[in-house]
This record gives C-alpha cells, structure tokens and sequence, in this order.
C-alpha cells in the first residue's frame, strides 16, 4: 500500500513538472517573440530576420504564384535585404512632417498550442497611425521561436502574398500573370493587358498605370486582384480623386472585405464619414479576432464626431476594458466623458492618468487643450483638484 501511494505521489509530481514544464515552454515561446519586436523597436532588425523560417517562408510565397525563376534566384540571393525593404515599406507613410519618427510594436495576444503559435502587434507611429500583423510563429530546434508568415491588416495581404506578388512583377510573363487571375481562360489580350499593368507599377510609371487602368474590360475591372492593385497604387501615390475611384470599386467588386477595412478606416476619418470609419473597424477587429484600446479608442473619437456621446462613451469604456494600461484609452474615455458633459467620470479619467502614467493635470494643462478647458471651471475638476493638491 505504500508503494502504491508513493508511485501515486510521484506520478502526481511528474504531472506537476509536465504542467509547469508546458506552462514555462508557453512563456519562453512569448518571451523570445517579444525580444524580437523588441529588437524591431529599437531598429534592429537582424533578429526578426534571423526568426524567419526560410524554407517555410519561401515555399509560401512560390505556391502562392507562378515565378520565373530568374526572379526566384533574385529573392532568394537578396533574402535579407529584400525581407527588410518590404517589411518597412508596408508600414503606414508618415503624412506630414510632423508625424516622422519611429514605429513601436506591442504584443497584444500571444494564443500558443503545442508549439504552433500566434501572435498579433500593434505597430503605431505618430499621429494616431496603426498597423496590425498576425504572426504564424512555431518552435523550431532548440526550442526556438521560428516566424512562418504574418497577415499585414494594414496592406490587406499575407506577407508571402505580397512578396510573391512583386516577384510576378518583376518578369510579368503570361504564366505568372495568369496565376495572379481568378478569371478562367484568360484571351492572350487579357493577359497582356495585365502584364504591362504590372510593369508600369515596377516601373513607377502611374501614367500608364492609369492610362491601361482605364482601358481593361469590365471582366478584368472585376478580377479582385485588380481591386486590390489598384486600391493599394491608389492609396501609395496619394491621389484624392483616384483613392475614391479605387474605394468605388472596392465596394462594388469586393463589398465587406475584410482584408481592406483597416486602411479604409483612415480613408472614411480623412472624408469625415465617421459612421462609415466605426462599421470598418468593427469588421477589421472581427477579422483580427480580438478588440484591443486603440481600436475601441479610434471608435470612440469616430463616435464623438458623429456627436454620439452615449456611443462614444461605450466604446471608450471599452477601450479600457481590454487596454487599462494604454494611457490612449484613458485620455479618449476623459475626452468623450468630458464632451457628454459626465464631469464626475471624467474626474475618473483624470485620476487614472495621474496615478498611472504620471501626468499632473493641472488647469495650466487643461487650458492647452480645447476639448478640455471647460472642466477648467466645473466643481467636481475644483474639488478634485483640491483634494489632489492638499494630499
């Protein structure tokens, strides 16, 4: 009987060390990802492109296309360089001078199973400017973290596509072309017509870019990798009047595609359609699978635009909720409490920006900021205020 109680008790410990085994395998895996963006925010990349899983990486990106093999050779002699040139590039362009600076990325969800894992960053750069990746990462040897490929929500593509789309720019021949077409049968016009539309996007050439745009049948105006083409030169070169043609067509060809809605919220905030901005976030978050503060903070302000204060309220106590330690989701809830005239909530708000992220929030602040001088003057900011200052 004692035997058996000590096999008893030693099966429980083995099961106790497997638990915590799994439980320390799941942190690590977590922790040597953070370390690489990590790395990323302090503008090294080596150990980002080191993480890579090549092998898994390139056979995604050559069975997403055909390629000619010239161009193969191209990307695979240059991996790095190349690797690091897209990456950076596809991060959201400073608009004005103002808003250059670095790009910091946040680990908001790490979701590991058994050595395969996921995890999603939040990139932002000045003035409110987001992008979104959600990471396929696995346990390579020696138990480290290896990345196989990431969605780009911002760019609306898996990073293999999107490598595997400029390689078929580079040598746009009829078979590589032709991959790129949901269309059967594509007419050796067809074909030809979308090859020099590629090169002309390879060539930096939006003059003829357009001048072929104009010129495609209906059927390929159609085709989503057209939309999609265009969508994205449109928004790269910053035309006005082509970014809209190109939302027309996205809405017409490809309604509710999720892929899209992160960039189009920026596009409906820049032509104040903030009824249309919130309905594109909510499909961007339900693609993500997740609702994190800026998201819920952008929503707020969307709300707060629409003079939607009960809305926007919501949605700032949401940002909250899922972000409390994301000093944007704070200030919005003080801006949207403020703005419905909620004076007591915002001295919430106001408390938790002292006490967590070490602002003094004193009327000589306030009275910077427009939306927040008129709590300037209210009692429940003077009593407040007081009750702080005599602390």
């Amino acid at each position: 009987m004692i035997r058996i109680f000590a096999l008893a008790a030693l099966a429980l410990a083995f099961s106790a060390l497997a638990r915590d085994g799994a439980a320390q395998s799941r942190d690590d895996l977590r922790g040597q990802f953070e370390a690489i963006i990590a790395g990323l925010n302090d503008n090294t990349f080596r150990p980002f492109h080191d993480a890579i899983d090549q092998k898994a990486f390139l056979n995604r990106v050559y069975g997403t296309r055909v390629i000619a093999n010239e161009a193969k050779e191209a990307f695979a002699g240059r991996f790095r360089e190349s690797l690091e040139s897209m990456f950076t590039s596809a991060f959201p362009r400073p608009r004005t001078a103002a808003e250059e600076g670095d790009i910091i990325g946040t680990v908001i969800s790490f979701e590991d199973e058994g050595g395969q894992a996921r995890a999603i960053v939040r990139y932002q750069g000045k003035g409110y400017r987001f992008s979104y990746h959600s990471y396929e990462l696995t346990r390579g040897r020696g138990g480290r973290v290896q990345i196989v490929d990431w969605f780009d929500y911002y760019q609306g593509n898996w990073f293999s596509e999107e490598a595997g789309n400029s390689l078929v720019r580079m040598l746009p021949g009829k078979g590589p072309v032709a991959s790129v077409l949901e269309m059967s049968g594509p007419s050796e016009a067809q074909l030809f017509q979308v090859g020099e539309l590629l090169k002309s996007v390879r060539d930096k050439n939006p003059a003829r870019f357009y001048q072929i745009l104009d010129g495609l049948d209906e059927a390929l105006r159609r085709e989503p990798f057209i939309v999609r083409l265009n969508y994205g030169y449109s928004r790269f070169l910053g035309d006005p009047r082509r970014i809209e043609a190109a939302v027309s067509d996205l809405q017409a060809h490809l309604p509710g595609d999720a892929r899209q809605s992160l960039s189009l919220t920026e596009y409906y905030i820049m032509r104040r359609l903030f009824a249309e901005a919130i309905t594109e976030f909510e499909r961007f978050q339900e693609a993500l699978g997740m609702k994190d503060g800026a998201s819920e903070s952008m929503k707020a302000t969307a709300a707060m635009a629409l003079g939607d204060f009960e809305q926007a309220q919501g949605f700032a106590l949401q940002a909250t909720a899922a972000e409390p330690a994301l000093e944007l989701a704070w200030w919005t809830l003080l801006r949207t409490r403020t703005a419905a005239g909620d004076y007591a909530g915002a001295v919430e708000a106001l408390t938790q920006l002292e006490d967590r992220f070490g602002h003094l929030l004193i009327p000589q602040k306030l009275r910077r900021d427009r939306f927040l001088r008129i709590l300037i003057d209210q009692p429940q900011y003077k009593d407040w205020r007081a009750a702080r200052d005599a602390a």
